[in-house]
């Protein structure tokens, strides 16, 4: 199975950043990226199961499937971006890295994601009980669902099972106790954000063990396809720097 999506394969970058999609999407989300960044930085959009080129698949998937196919890729130094519910993911793939002595990532970074331990009551809390179309009205009301997708009544009926998946991890996420993150936490805020609020990112200190930077951006809960956002080029700045022997 093919885990990535490349659209712009750079060889000779020296750091490789995966990036995690929000409920519902598919590596598509990250398309506009590899565009974003400078030759040193190659863009792996990560292709969940049940999404786009994987819609025929079970949209359930342990993270440590994910885990060993990172791994299997990561020849130079690497780093994650998980947007919203792909927030949470990242954040259980550093803690199975962890656990397993794997090489870890130079930085988590995850953007418009409420830290793992709280338990949320925004636009998109709840989902996983409420019948189908008010699950799809409220995804497309909090700028989940373009009006196009919803237009198409085959795709929606293949949407809807990735959505419930999606969905139902994060009302059922229960947040086991364990030490905090070795690595170093960047977490990204939309100012016009109204699902997750600047104090429940900010409240991803308590698991940064390395360190935690907050940045706002502009936009709303969707601010990684805003280019007003200015969020690449945040990013690209700072996980140069993180690299091994770059200035800080």
């Amino acid at each position: 199975m093919n885990w990535f999506v490349v659209p712009a394969p750079r060889p000779e970058a020296a750091v490789r950043l995966f990036c995690l999609p929000y409920a519902g999407a598919g590596a598509s989300a990250f398309r506009r990226w590899p565009a974003a960044f400078g030759p040193e930085i190659e863009v792996r959009s990560v292709q969940l199961p049940g999404r786009e080129s994987r819609i025929a698949e079970d949209p359930r998937f342990d993270v440590a499937d994910l885990a060993e196919a990172i791994l299997a890729c990561a020849d130079r130094p690497y780093a994650l971006y998980g947007h919203s519910l792909g927030g949470r993911h990242a954040f259980d793939l550093v803690r199975h890295l962890r656990h397993t002595g794997s090489p870890l990532p130079v930085t988590l970074y995850v953007g418009g994601c409420r830290a793992p331990h709280l338990r949320g009551s925004g636009h998109f809390d709840g989902l996983s009980t409420v019948d189908d179309d008010e699950l799809l009205r409220r995804v497309a009301d909090g700028g989940g669902l373009a009006a196009e997708v919803l237009a198409e009544p085959e795709l929606v009926e293949l949407l809807l099972p990735v959505l419930r998946a999606d969905f139902t991890m994060l009302d059922e996420y229960v947040l086991t106790e364990g030490a905090p993150l070795p690595v170093p936490v960047v977490a990204y805020a939309g100012r016009g954000d109204t699902a997750v609020s600047l104090a429940e990112i900010q409240a991803w200190d308590r698991h940064a063990g390395a360190g935690l930077t907050v940045q706002e951006v502009d936009g709303d809960h969707f601010f990684l396809h805003d280019e007003a956002s200015r969020v690449t080029e945040l990013l690209a700045k700072d996980l140069l720097s993180a690299l091994p022997g770059r200035p800080s």
